[in-house]
């Protein structure tokens, strides 16, 4: 069996639902391959932002309440289960599950007509010779290809021979804490500091759950298992009792150059996890709606590239300051000034939740943080002359 579509894109998730539903939107022939069957459940946070909101709102149709199971208007920031910052009241965060945010997008790709080839995992993806075979024998060929298939993207893989640097590559592990059988209430996101090197622990609200997960640098996090596992013990007085479940995470490590000619990557795929707060859907849905335009501009020809990499200029240029302030808050004596200095620093919260709704940029939020932090050299010396002991 042979088909043919002007755009493939592989991947249904949020990137490549946000692609799919661009391009039907104005009457390109666009179909989305996936090797899971829809809903389906997908190791992840929730964590939707005001920037995620506002990136919705501009690529689909219908409100997204209904799938929206918690909100919040705060945050906390923890150091060894001691709070040392917090602003309530302010700027809503929202959480959903995967479950069900991931269909509902991809319910409205298809309605704008989009076509589906779910439950069907790729046998082999000849680039030059524009073909997709599916393991059920079908042969999909195409003028144009997105790739929005993840971190373990097996576009990337034959566009640059691996999805990602294995040296700088992230690992995230989660597991879900049935809210009714948690002896805390958590209503606002927790942040905790000092369990992960490179990296952080969250206890995230859901409707019935609670997500606690840890993440950080895989290179210096050897046993992110057994933390986890002390870190839901020390917060919750239990051990865990669901299942844990881990993935590779970008965490910043994003393509310069996202594709080749009429071959595009967006979302995870291309490393759009940013590597201070680590939000990806926004980034993946803003992605995708990207690529689908170069490839509308380009009518699916070899110049997309050139057009997508136009657009996600915007997006690479917000990930060099996020990168650049990963080395202000993670190396260790940095991340200790950063901890002493932060229950003094009243404001950063406020600021942390206005660059989560895109009210600021990454670079004016890394010089409130080197501002503020230098406030303090009296706690750097003190550091200093510690580590010097």
């Amino acid at each position: 069996m042979k088909r043919h579509h002007q755009v493939l894109i592989i991947g249904a998730g949020p990137a490549g639902s946000a692609a799919a539903h661009t391009l039907a939107r104005s009457g390109v022939d666009v179909a989305l391959v996936d090797k899971a069957h829809f809903p389906r459940d997908k190791l992840c946070g929730g964590l939707l932002t005001l920037r995620c909101r506002k990136v919705y709102r501009s690529i689909f149709d219908a409100p997204w309440e209904g799938v929206i199971g918690h909100v919040s208007t705060g945050v906390k920031f923890l150091h060894e289960g001691r709070l040392i910052n917090e602003i309530l009241g302010v700027s809503e965060l929202f959480f959903t599950r995967r479950l069900d945010f991931d269909h509902f997008l991809l319910d409205q790709a298809v309605a704008r007509g989009a076509v589906t080839y779910l439950g069907a995992a790729i046998a082999d993806l000849d680039l030059p010779g524009k073909s997709c075979r599916l393991h059920t024998g079908m042969e999909i060929g195409f003028d144009a290809l997105i790739g929005a298939d993840g971190v373990n993207s097996l576009v990337a893989k034959r566009l640059f021979g691996r999805s990602f640097d294995p040296e700088r590559i992230a690992f995230a592990l989660e597991v879900e804490v049935d809210r009714a059988r948690s002896p805390a209430r958590v209503d606002d996101p927790e942040i905790h500091f000092g369990l992960a090197r490179w990296g952080y622990a969250w206890v995230f609200p859901k409707k019935d759950t609670l997500t606690v997960g840890i993440g950080g640098l895989l290179a210096h996090n050897p046993d992110l298992k057994a933390t986890l596992q002390r870190f839901h013990l020390e917060r919750f007085g239990l051990p865990v009792l669901g299942k844990i479940r881990g993935h590779h995470l970008p965490f910043g490590d994003y393509r310069r150059i996202p594709g080749r000619g009429n071959v595009l990557l967006c979302g995870d795929a291309a490393g759009l996890v940013e590597p201070i707060t680590g939000e990806g859907i926004a980034f993946a849905l803003q992605s995708g709606r990207l690529a689908a335009e170069a490839l509308i501009e380009a009518g699916a020809g070899a110049a997309a590239l050139a057009g997508y990499r136009a657009r996600y200029r915007k997006i690479a240029t917000e990930f060099d300051h996020a990168r650049r302030l990963r080395y202000l808050l993670f190396p260790g004596l940095s991340e200790r000034l950063f901890l002493k200095a932060l229950p003094g620093i009243r404001g950063l919260p406020l600021k942390h939740l206005e660059l989560m709704a895109d009210e600021i940029g990454y670079g004016e939020y890394f010089r409130h943080l080197l501002t503020s932090v230098a406030k303090h050299p009296g706690r750097l010396f003190h550091l200093l002359a510690r580590r010097g002991q």
